[in-house]
């Protein structure tokens, strides 16, 4: 009999510790909506790489595609063996991520960031204020509800 109730509190002990961590909060929060000259962005709903928020930073990624199609800047390389990504933007201003760096190199320039690109899935996502800005387009946020309206003004 003792040994059934040493199996079953160690059985319970493990649920709990599983149920405990089953229920911590997630890192990412995925309630965002970005516009870019009041325009909405529309990343499909079965999109690889939509656009999170990371909830440690509160900083709001994109998926790197998103800044060539719809800021006006170009993605002039990616060195796999360093995880860095080159882009441009319209005016010659170039800005180098590497995954996992808070460091990007504007026109070799180090300027810190509150968090690094990330691949999460297949994609490779960048902070979408540091990117915008570098671009040249200004970033305004609002919240309303649980939603995160990003709304990114370009000079076109």
């Amino acid at each position: 009999m003792m040994k059934r109730s040493l199996t079953v509190s160690v059985f319970l002990i493990f649920s709990l510790v599983l149920s405990i961590q089953a229920s911590a909060k997630h890192p990412y929060n995925y309630t965002i909506n970005v516009q870019v000259n009041g325009v909405p962005i529309h990343f499909g709903t079965n999109s690889d790489s939509p656009p999170y928020i990371e909830n440690a930073t509160n900083t709001a990624f994109v998926p790197l595609r998103f800044v060539s199609e719809n800021l006006g800047g170009k993605v002039r390389g990616w060195d796999k063996a360093l995880q860095q990504v080159t882009i441009e933007s319209k005016n010659g201003t170039v800005i180098k991520l590497a995954i996992g760096s808070k460091i990007a190199y504007v026109n070799d320039e180090e300027k810190m960031m509150l968090s690094a690109p990330q691949i999460p899935t297949t994609r490779v996502q960048v902070p979408l204020r540091i990117v915008s800005e570098v671009l040249g387009a200004k970033v305004d946020t609002q919240k309303i509800g649980e939603t995160l309206i990003v709304n990114i003004t370009t000079s076109n």
